[in-house]
């Protein structure tokens, strides 16, 4: 061997191995030369100076671009005997093995001298290297072969340093240790690590050998995912929403063409209304307290119509998030926001071309989506978010509040010029209390479909009938449906109505007092009933949408009056 030959201290990295686990070894180990193995088969050679010059060229901030091929040296072995003369000719780099086959070590030529000449300094490189690495992980964690920590770059970290990771773990400091898997397993390991704090991290731990496959380091990647995970918690809270949304949403071939149950001439007369403005493709605004019937109005609208056969889509405007509500209603483009649907999603106007949508709860949609609706009904033409092309449509819409529009319209929350678009053939249906006589032929109704659906048969006494005549139904139709449901299911009528009257009762006689008592204006006294009523079904109910199927109203109503109460 020539006296100029020298013999440098070569790092054996095992395959499968990324360029991070090169660097990481670079970071940890003095050796000139990288060994790439795949078990007994030498891969290749990276020398430290030609991954530093490439370090540096892409000023260690592009890693990524970086790839085996730019730096991977075709590799030959020798034993000490062999003519070492003859393989360096070979322009190859030669690695020189032991007796028992181990890598001693790389054959080079003057490795030191090219080194100063090329200027690059290791302490310098590492300097920038760990640099590099806290701005693109939350910090490096290393340990010896037993597991003792011996550099930290993170700032929580330092204070680990000298204690051993199997105490730590056992402290809970954090867990699971991935140092502790790699010392078990004597291999590269990966996990999510949690701390008391509640912060989650994502751990990757490289173990660094010595020629006898002994583990002198362990390294450890620390990525912080607390952010990511926030991020995926809340797109799973939106999926459940758009989910729950969907489930109340008619699709077409879902319409429910419930009859309409009535013998009082006011409905008489409305339904005759209904029929004379169903053939003409003109706004419809349906009015009533909730739980009237508007959507049945709306779907006998939808089935009187040229448009029977086509789309019906209802959607209620007060149970869909804001920004949600645009691109379920206009569809999107590809690209118009982060996770949007490759190809674009066509929203509920294009899907229901040349047939109907009924915007329930129109008093609830944003001012933005306002002027976007009345865009839609004067020029018949949607745009999707993120679209730059007007698409034409033939749609029927038909809206349908329980609320003041013109109130609204005066405070400003309203638009004027689309309550006069949507305005333009009210209906409004009058709550049960006004129409006693269709109370009766709705229970009897009622009773004997629910009879049907769950084979009974259960019957109606004169007093139980007199009972529910007499009662106001302040949920209209919805409520005495669920009534008389609960009814066929207990055969009790009494536990329906009794708890609620025996309440209500003794809040009036407690604020009336006797009959000197000054009497409260009607509108305060009503709103202190409905604060009371709220308390009780919010100290019940563990979320709004249980309170408004507790108290047979909307879940937005429930959020609207707890708002307007200040109610905690």
């Amino acid at each position: 061997m020539k006296e100029d030959t020298l013999v440098a201290a070569a790092a054996c990295i095992p395959c499968p191995a990324s360029l991070a686990d090169v660097v990481m070894t670079a970071i940890e180990s003095d050796a000139k030369w990288f060994v790439l193995t795949d078990e007994e088969t030498i891969l290749g050679c990276i020398q430290r100076k030609v991954l530093f010059e490439q370090l540096q060229k892409r000023g260690l901030a592009d890693l990524q671009s970086l790839t085996y091929e730019e730096i991977l040296m075709e590799a030959v072995t020798v034993h000490n005997s062999d003519d070492l003369d003859a393989m360096l000719k070979m322009n190859k780099v030669v690695v020189l093995l032991d007796e028992a086959g181990q890598i001693k070590g790389v054959v080079d030529w003057k490795a030191d001298e090219q080194l100063r000449e090329c200027g690059l300094h290791d302490k310098w490189v590492l300097h920038e290297l760990q640099a590099v690495f806290q701005n693109f992980y939350h910090s490096i964690f290393v340990t010896d072969g037993k597991g003792t920590v011996i550099k930290a770059t993170g700032q929580d970290d330092v204070q680990y340093i000298g204690k051993n990771v199997f105490d730590l773990e056992r402290e809970r400091a954090f867990y699971p240790s991935v140092t502790v898997k790699v010392l078990q397993s004597g291999k590269r390991e990966k996990c999510l690590q949690y701390t008391p704090s509640g912060e989650v991290f994502m751990i990757e731990s490289i173990p660094i050998t010595n020629e006898a496959g002994e583990i002198e380091r362990i390294v450890s990647i620390t990525k912080d995912t607390s952010e990511m995970m926030k991020l995926t918690n809340q797109l799973d809270e939106l999926k459940t929403l758009l989910e729950s949304y969907q489930r109340e949403r008619l699709h077409p071939g879902q319409i429910e063409d419930k009859p309409m149950i009535y013998k009082s001439k006011e409905m008489q007369n409305l339904m005759e209304m209904v029929k004379s403005v169903a053939s003409v493709d003109t706004s419809i605004l349906i009015l009533g307290e909730t739980g009237v019937g508007k959507q049945v109005v709306a779907n006998r609208i939808h089935m009187e119509s040229h448009r029977r056969d086509k789309p019906f889509f209802t959607v209620n405007c007060g149970a869909i998030p804001d920004n949600l509500l645009e691109s379920e209603l206009f569809g999107y483009e590809e690209g118009a926001f982060s996770g949007a649907r490759k190809g674009g999603k066509p929203g509920i106007f294009e899907l229901a071309d040349k047939g109907t949508v009924f915007l329930d709860e129109i008093g609830e949609l944003p001012l933005n989506l306002q002027v976007k609706l009345l865009h839609v009904l004067q020029e018949k033409t949607i745009m999707r978010v993120g679209g730059g092309k007007a698409k034409k449509i033939d749609v029927r819409i038909i809206t349908a509040t329980n609320r003041k529009l013109e109130k609204m319209v005066e405070n400003g929350t309203f638009r004027q010029d689309l309550y006069y678009r949507i305005n333009i053939i009210p209906i409004h249906i009058l709550p049960l209390r006004e129409r006693r006589e269709d109370i009766s032929a709705l229970i009897y109704h009622y009773l004997d479909h629910f009879n049907r659906k769950y084979d009974r048969n259960v019957h109606i006494q004169v007093n139980q009938l007199e009972q529910l005549l007499t009662y106001s139904w302040p949920g209209n139709v919805r409520e005495l449906e669920n009534a008389i449901e609960r009814f066929t299911v207990t055969s009790q009528l009494d536990s329906i109505f009794q708890h609620d009257k025996i309440i209500a009762l003794n809040f009036i006689e407690k604020e009336m007092g006797n009959r000197d008592a000054e009497i409260p204006r009607l509108l305060t006294f009503l709103e202190e009933v409905e604060k009371m009523i709220l308390k009780k079904a919010m100290a019940k109910c563990k979320t709004t949408r249980e309170m408004a199927a507790c108290l047979g109203v909307n879940q937005s109503t429930i959020v609207r009056k707890i708002q307007k109460y200040r109610i905690d």
